[in-house]
């Protein structure tokens, strides 16, 4: 059985600058209600975090210092078959609904994204590591300063791509699942892109916030964030 309720985007974006930048993160919010390993049914609330950005040769490279919002520290779901934060669906049996729409994981990249719901198929998102401030693959969220990364970069897996709908172009950076409310709002959060190998890295800080309801219409789908800059 598989069931979603699209709820629409709440956080993220800034003003883009002159080419070349990630410009903000946004969530794309829904419920779902979908079936695990087992046959048991799964129901939780859904925000897929993206980064956005305003060339697409812009590539990801990681996420760093992340400050989960109090409203965002609660015990996300995990897919009976996933294997924690890392992406990882090792198909077959155990290929269920569940992991593909409703697993909590992070990633930079790696994802089919040109749907509104990118699905945890088998090798997406792989390479992706986290670094010792997470707390672990099996940690309830991430922990204070938490941070993920490409660990090959030479697989450009966080380059950003177009899409869906009205919100331009970006690259999936994490899913985060629970079975009440939770809100990502308030979190902060520092990248690290380039534009492939041997170019030279940028870095910048973004906070995910309630739009406000004029940034709402002037972006169609998404808010205002705060942003700081620090050129590496």
């Amino acid at each position: 059985m598989k069931k979603l309720v699209l709820t629409g985007i709440a956080a993220a974006a800034v003003a883009a600058t002159a080419g070349a930048d990630i410009t903000g993160a946004v969530t794309y919010n829904y419920s779902t209600t979908v079936e695990d390993f087992g046959g048991t049914s799964v129901s939780v609330n859904v925000s897929d975090l993206y980064m956005l950005s305003d060339d697409a040769a812009d590539t990801l490279l990681n996420v760093y210092n992340m400050t989960m919002a109090s409203t965002g520290q609660v015990d996300y779901f995990q897919s009976a078959t996933g294997t924690g934060w890392n992406p990882n669906n090792l198909g077959g049996i155990f290929d269920t609904p569940a992991l593909r729409l409703a697993d909590s994981f992070v990633t930079i990249g790696g994802f089919a994204q040109d749907t509104l719901l990118p699905e945890q198929a088998p090798g997406a998102g792989a390479g992706t590591g986290l670094d010792p401030n997470f707390g672990g693959n099996d940690a309830a969220y991430p922990g204070d300063l938490a941070g993920w990364y490409n660990g090959s970069p030479p697989s450009l897996n966080g380059q950003v791509g177009m899409l869906p709908g009205t919100i331009g172009m970006g690259v999936l950076i994490g899913r985060f699942a629970f079975d009440g409310d939770f809100d990502l709002s308030g979190s902060e959060l520092f990248v690290t892109w380039n534009q492939g190998l041997g170019t030279p890295g940028n870095q910048a800080g973004f906070i995910v916030n309630v739009p406000a309801p004029g940034a709402m219409a002037l972006l169609g789908l998404a808010g205002l964030a705060g942003r700081r800059r620090r050129n590496g």
